[in-house]
């Protein structure tokens, strides 16, 4: 070891285990709000995309050239949610 380093680091090793002890439980806790701050995010999401009611309108084709013969730029995503056309087939009902 470099002699003009020895005393530095005798002077900090009381103090290196506690720090290392923060700093690692500060890590474990970040990580763990990242991965609860991504679940909820995904859940939210999710709730979102069941409201649209695309797939269970009449006029909605399921094809991926024209998915709505009504409003075909706004099949499938959010702003379909409010959608003013929106009828139920024959065949969701049953």
């Amino acid at each position: 070891m470099f002699p003009v380093l020895k005393p530095i680091v005798e002077t900090i090793q009381p103090f290196l285990i506690p720090i290392c002890l923060v700093v690692a439980w500060g890590f474990i806790l970040s990580l763990g709000w990242g991965l609860f701050n991504g679940v909820r995010s995904a859940v939210k999401r999710g709730r979102t995309m069941h409201q649209i009611p695309c797939t269970h309108c009449k006029f909605f084709t399921n094809d991926y050239r024209l998915k709505c013969t009504l409003h075909p730029s706004i099949a499938n995503t959010e702003k379909a949610i409010r959608c003013l056309d929106y009828h139920r087939s024959l065949k969701a009902r049953h």
